[in-house]
């Protein structure tokens, strides 16, 4: 009998020295074991296995929450829904799309967070530890971008003054069975391919949430220079396993080069109030701003001057 209570003493203990030698301290689940370890219950463990949710594979956009970004995107003017500051639509309103014209630009990749909702499929890949099996980051591939790395083993985010990236640095963890991504370290980019931009100050928070087939992504981008408060979309895919993300070459057409850099002068642009005027809408309130996201600015339009529609022009 007493060898048998000492046994019931010592296996736990045993039990207990293995798994913190040989998790890492610096991973998600090895500090989840030994939390629940050192509580003395299981309950580290049951996290982990809580928190596998798989998201590795190949998935198409289901764009339903994003009917704008389809096909050749907003108008130009189109600013609902956006909470631009002065800055933010004084950069907006200076856009031309012949910017893509530019030689550096032929090639550039779409910014996180608007790749979540451009057309085409996505990869979701996992690198793993070859020794201890952990997790070490989640690779997304879209059609048109960059391989984009989420790190999942508690690195560090770089200082400020490290270089930025059309995909920014990436670091996530799993609440529950969401995946929370981290972003910093952004070149300036589009939010909409109509001028809305983001600066290189911006940081992007992502929530991965997974309900069967279906993957939803929620995008919060926090931009203290373009925004007078946070930005938030969501976007859809589903679960594609017959399908292969398709190679995409980055191809310089000579005849697209321009020897100009496109943009317009603050005040110069002539087609900003196109939408306004073929919506039937106040030219104010396509304008974007905190203040148009929030019901009560309703109340507000019905004292503004509605732009008057104007009809097809005959040919």
């Amino acid at each position: 009998m007493d060898e048998l209570r000492r046994a019931k003493v010592v296996m736990p203990a045993l039990l207990a020295a293995t798994l913190l030698l040989s998790v890492p301290a610096f991973s998600q689940q090895g500090a989840a074991i030994e939390r629940g370890l050192q509580a003395g219950t299981g309950a580290g463990v049951e996290q982990v296995l809580t928190q596998s949710t798989d998201l590795a594979g190949e998935w198409t956009v289901r764009n339903w929450q994003s009917v704008m970004e389809r096909g050749q995107g907003s108008a130009l003017g189109d600013y609902l829904g956006i909470p631009l500051n002065d800055a933010g639509r004084l950069r907006a309103e200076t856009f031309d799309a012949g910017e893509w014209s530019l030689e550096d630009l032929q090639c550039r990749p779409h910014p996180v967070p608007y790749q979540w909702r451009a057309q085409g499929a996505m990869r979701i890949s996992k690198e793993v530890d070859p020794v201890s099996r952990e997790l070490v980051a989640y690779h997304v591939a879209f059609v048109r971008s960059l391989d984009r790395a989420i790190y999942m083993d508690g690195r560090p985010h770089p200082p400020d003054w490290a270089p930025h990236t059309w995909s920014g640095f990436s670091t996530g963890r799993f609440e529950g069975n969401d995946l929370v991504i981290t972003t910093t370290h952004l070149k300036e980019s589009y939010i909409r391919r109509n001028g809305p931009s983001m600066s290189d100050r911006a940081k992007v928070t992502e929530w991965l949430s997974r309900h069967g087939d279906y993957l939803t992504v929620t995008t919060y981008i926090d931009d203290p220079i373009y925004l007078e408060e946070p930005f938030i979309q969501s976007v859809s895919y589903k679960f594609e396993p017959h399908t292969e993300l398709e190679y995409f070459p980055c191809t310089i057409v000579n005849e697209n080069i321009s020897n100009r850099i496109p943009h317009k002068l603050p005040g110069k642009n002539p087609a900003l109030k196109e939408f306004a005027e073929q919506e039937g809408l106040p030219y104010e309130a396509t304008r974007g701003g905190a203040e148009t996201l929030y019901p009560n600015y309703r109340e507000k339009m019905k004292t503004m001057k509605v732009t008057p529609v104007k009809s097809a022009s005959r040919p």
